[in-house]
């Protein structure tokens, strides 16, 4: 057994622990060491294959709500989602900030570039904005580096005379290879593996991969329950992982402040499996997920979208009215296998006129309902994720559908589908060959298994609130049952952030650094 002490445990080391263990490392001269279930996988293994890359995800990729309805993607490896990611790049809203300061009582947070939130000198959402955007090299896309996929969303919003715009991205030195999802052989694309985590490594902060954290330990002390440091087990490390920095087995560690930074999938599961105080039920509950429905054009033409940036064009027409997105996202073969819709002879046709479709996805910013939740399975020792749409989400979704095959017909499809194998409209298959179809998407049940949709955007399964009756945690992040004990990620947000989170995690990380460094005291150090 390796038994080790430390200031700081951060558990997870994508978007909010990288850009933790950084911080902190800057402004302290605390010991922090970071654990990450995954493997430290490095340029050098990205070989640009997706069955091969799948031990970059959470299962393999296998991981799916709990009737394996929708695919729920979640990075699992060193730099988590940062590393196998789009880089798309959108700043936090300062609408859905403010909503939730205003519905659930979420302090801190200041939109005011020259506010000092809790005393802390400069400490506010602008500056935190600005600090990351500048470590990750956050730009707009270059018209240069628009592929044919991207160009036919753009196309048919300009038809539709509906705006569309260009994403930010976190990269430098992009090559265009079109493999981001897969890791960036490259390292062009600026996530925590090859920013904040070697910033941090620098440091001398410790990192320890292929780490199951089994329970966060916690002892009564001072007549209070407190956090005091984290067991578990390192399995031994796969093929092309970089070295660990212990040995395998079991793992024991104490110290001050528990930082849990494992996502909304992981964050929540863990404090059941530790048994973390839930008088009010709320550990897991209100999981959103950003379902997303694929559009598939049939064009007569190839189209290069192997090459370039996957997604750099998108619209957000619709937000504000509808709840949902546009995004431009181009599959490789495995992904196509699964959206594609048809069986046999059908599919196989559709993968074998692969270069001549294209494709972008209907991001909805679904509702939060207790009922869709996270919930750890000792039986199956993996977590239980319980989803499904709302009726007003599905009614959102059917009217995000039908515009976006009018828009691929716009952009030059010659025939349309979505992923899906219901029966709509006259002809029985989600199969339109006239934009004037689209009306039957109208039709759409959401039938699990007939309609495919995916998520990569977890949110909200330990929820920020300053009133223990709403949140799981306080606005600084902490427990309010646990001392010593912070969330931060994508879990902690009360709602959709509104937008592709990353950007949002970082900066509310970077946030929080700034000021548990300014606050050591709070925590005993």
């Amino acid at each position: 057994m390796t038994s080790l002490s430390c200031d700081i445990v951060i558990i997870g080391s994508g978007a909010a622990g990288g850009v933790l263990a950084a911080t902190l490392s800057e402004l302290t001269g605390k010991k922090i060491i970071v654990l990450e279930k995954g493997g430290w996988f490095g340029k050098e293994f990205f070989d640009q294959r997706e069955w091969d890359m799948r031990v970059l995800y959470a299962e393999e990729g296998r991981q799916t709500t709990l009737d394996g309805a929708i695919p729920v993607r979640s990075g699992e490896c060193v730099g988590g989602g940062t590393t196998v990611n789009f880089a798309l790049c959108f700043d936090p809203m300062k609408s859905v900030w403010q909503s939730w300061r205003e519905r659930s009582g979420v302090g801190g947070f200041s939109f005011d570039a020259s506010a000092s939130d809790y005393g802390v000198a400069g400490l506010n959402m602008p500056s935190a904005l600005a600090e990351v955007r500048t470590r990750i090299n956050v730009h707009p896309a270059a018209d240069e580096e628009i592929n044919d996929n991207n160009r036919v969303l753009a196309d048919g919003c300009r038809a539709m005379g509906i705006a569309s715009k260009r994403f930010e991205l976190n990269m430098r030195g992009c090559v265009r290879s079109g493999y981001c999802a897969e890791g960036c052989s490259y390292d062009a694309k600026l996530g925590t593996m090859v920013t904040y985590l070697s910033d941090a490594a620098s440091r001398g902060v410790q990192i320890i991969h292929h780490c199951d954290v089994e329970r966060i330990v916690m002892e009564t002390r001072k007549g209070a329950l407190t956090a005091t440091g984290v067991q578990g087990r390192v399995r031994a490390s796969r093929a092309g992982s970089r070295l660990n920095s212990v040995m395998p087995g079991r793992l024991e560690i104490e110290a001050k402040l528990v930082i849990v930074a494992a996502g909304a999938i992981a964050t929540p599961t863990l404090l059941q499996r530790s048994r973390h105080p839930d008088p009010h039920g709320l550990i897991g509950r209100g999981l959103v997920l950003h379902p997303s429905l694929p559009v598939i054009g049939v064009f007569d033409r190839v189209l290069e979208n192997y090459r370039g940036i996957p997604g750099t064009v998108y619209s957000d027409a619709f937000r504000d009215s509808h709840s949902f997105y546009f995004e431009s996202l181009f599959g490789h073969p495995v992904y196509g296998a699964l959206v594609l819709p048809g069986t046999g002879a059908e599919h196989f046709e559709l993968m074998r006129n692969l270069p001549k479709l294209a494709g972008f996805g209907v991001m909805l910013v679904d509702e939060t309902s207790d009922t869709n939740r996270v919930v750890w399975s000792s039986a199956d020792g993996r977590p239980r994720i319980h989803y499904q749409l709302s009726e007003r989400d599905k009614d959102r979704l059917r009217f995000g559908a039908a515009r976006a095959v009018e828009t691929m017909f716009a952009g030059g499809a010659k025939e349309v589908l979505i992923a899906s194998d219901e029966m709509l409209g006259s002809r029985g298959i989600p199969r339109f060959r006239d934009p004037s179809e689209a009306r039957h998407c109208s039709d759409l049940k959401f039938i699990a298994h007939r309609t495919v949709l995916t998520s990569a955007h977890a949110q909200a399964t330990a929820k920020m609130s300053d009133d223990p009756k709403r949140g799981v945690v306080n606005a600084r992040g902490e427990s309010h049952h646990v001392r010593n004990l912070i969330a931060c990620d994508s879990s902690s947000f009360p709602t959709s952030c509104g937008v592709n989170p990353m950007l949002s995690i970082m900066t509310m990380a970077r946030y929080q650094g700034r000021r548990i460094a300014a606050e050591l005291a709070r925590y005993a150090m």
